[in-house]
């Protein structure tokens, strides 16, 4: 009866060492497995921001390429989407649409997924810090001015007061979890034409 109890115990044992690596597997391929992917989206993206302006008629690319942000502390760069909805979110950052666009007037807002290959490590900016945005006519910098830990429902994060420009960077936190939000807040510093 030992003998069985004991092979029992020692097949359970197994068997929850087998599931506790299997899970280790996907969740070390949530974060890092779709990098490839990732970047193939990003170079395409890239291909469409690059190429020259669309007609009117002309259908736009899913999803539409908005701008492009590289934040030098993080040694990273991407081409922003417009939206924030799952699919957006697969190909880069996404623009929140009822906020500003870069450079206007009201707070150009920004959401990713916190995996390697986007705002994994945006914990690490401080105050004064750059964000590099450009659009097609121009290019802005924004300095970090604030970063805070919300709930996913303190929207007021996207607000902005009367004449401020601002930039707003969100994603999930803590790390592979998502029942808060960590919010950068920057505001715009400088701007410069682009040669068309």
């Amino acid at each position: 009866m030992r003998l069985l109890a004991a092979r029992v115990a020692g097949a359970f044992g197994e068997l929850v060492l087998t599931c506790g690596v299997l899970l280790t597997f996907f969740a070390v391929y949530g974060l890092y497995g779709a990098d490839g992917e990732i970047e193939q989206q990003q170079a395409r993206l890239a291909t469409v921001w690059t190429a020259p302006v669309r007609a009117a008629a002309e259908p736009a690319p899913e999803p539409e390429p908005v701008s492009r942000m590289r934040i030098p502390r993080l040694k990273k760069s991407w081409v922003v989407v417009e939206g924030v909805s799952q699919k957006a979110l697969k190909r880069g950052p996404g623009h929140y649409p009822e906020t500003a666009h870069p450079g206007q007037e009201g707070n150009f807002a920004v959401a990713a997924h916190r995996i390697p290959a986007f705002f994994w490590d945006l914990d690490l900016l401080r105050e004064g810090d750059p964000i590099v945005v450009e659009t097609r006519s121009a290019s802005y910098v924004y300095r970090v001015t604030q970063r805070l830990i919300v709930t996913p429902e303190a929207v007021e994060v996207l607000d902005a007061r009367p004449g401020e420009r601002l930039l707003t960077l969100t994603t999930c936190h803590p790390k592979m979890a998502n029942y808060q939000r960590l919010v950068i807040h920057a505001a715009l510093d400088e701007s410069a034409g682009k040669d068309v």
